[in-house]
């Protein structure tokens, strides 16, 4: 990209003008290129944008300039004297779609991540310097991390998930709420360690032996224990989870931690940061709270809305 930064243009743009300048690329081809320019990024504003306003359009030229550049750059490794021979023997089509499919690379790695970046980000101004090549590896880099995400959840979720099945579809839910369910997840796995179960998902009595625990045992004596479990569940885990999920700092337990730490209501807040079943929830929250639920419970929260017969 060096080219670029020095002249001030995308690196396409450059490329072009230098073979149009020194008669590499015929004015007749050039006029050629013109239009399939034209006709691409129409294409693009059309399926991708709202093509009745005049600045989506210019976006939709943008976007195309900005994915011909990434698959040109790839191609040509930089070279300028090599792509001016790939654009005057493939054609610029060719460039777009070699950008194209490192585009789509993202969703092929995770739909989830996919599904958040605008093909805007792709665009370029005709006088941008941006390193498209560089930004598109940090996004894929997002992407794997993303992907990363979802096999670590399903992971864990296939032991401590109390109220749903793993996932199949990887768009269901956002990462922000991954990263949610998945540090409930694990905070059930810590709190059955400390009261020595060797269960996977609480039960009345077994949430109701926690709490007793939390309430009744000296501050610095769970804080100890909390640690020897932590310890202990790292080693449970596979290096690859155990990598991941301390370098989302999942594994720092500082939710559980401040909760013991101040000991106040924490029957309250313990049951906010553990997966649950849902009716242990609605056992823990007088029972129609939680509203009709649809589980077995339900005639009974229906017949506590009629009214008493006469």
């Amino acid at each position: 990209m060096k080219i670029a930064e020095l002249r001030n243009h995308p690196f396409l743009l450059l490329v072009l003008k230098d073979g149009e300048s020194d008669g590499y690329f015929s004015p007749e081809f050039i006029a050629k290129l013109k239009q399939q320019l034209i006709d691409m990024s129409l294409r693009i504003a059309s399926d991708n944008l709202s093509i009745i306003y005049t600045d989506q359009i210019k976006k939709g030229c943008e976007i195309v300039l900005g994915i011909s550049n990434l698959g040109l750059l790839d191609l040509c490794d930089n070279d300028a004297d090599k792509a001016k021979e790939i654009i005057k023997t493939q054609g610029i089509v060719y460039c777009f779609r070699a950008g194209w499919a490192k585009y789509a690379q993202l969703k092929k790695v995770s739909p989830l991540f996919f599904e958040g970046i605008s093909i805007s980000t792709y665009g370029l101004a005709i006088n941008d310097t941006a390193d498209i090549s560089l930004m598109h590896a940090n996004l894929m880099k997002e992407s794997y991390k993303s992907a990363k995400l979802l096999d670590v959840y399903k992971s864990i979720a296939a032991n401590y998930s109390a109220n749903k099945s793993v996932i199949e579809d990887d768009t269901v839910l956002s990462e922000d709420i991954l990263e949610v369910e998945l540090q409930r997840f694990l905070n059930t796995a810590i709190a059955l360690l400390l009261i020595d179960s060797d269960k996977k998902v609480f039960t009345t009595s077994l949430y109701q032996v926690l709490k007793t625990y939390l309430i009744d045992t000296e501050k610095d004596v769970l804080l100890e224990k909390l640690q020897t479990c932590i310890v202990k569940l790292i080693e449970q885990l596979s290096i690859p989870t155990r990598s991941y999920l301390q370098e989302v700092e999942l594994l720092d337990f500082s939710e559980f931690k401040a909760i013991i730490k101040q000991q106040t209501d924490i029957a309250t807040f313990i049951q906010e940061i553990l997966e649950l079943p849902i009716i242990l929830l609605v056992e823990l929250n007088d029972d129609f709270e939680g509203g009709y639920d649809f589980h077995a419970d339900d005639e009974d929260d229906l017949a506590y809305l009629r009214p008493d017969e006469v």
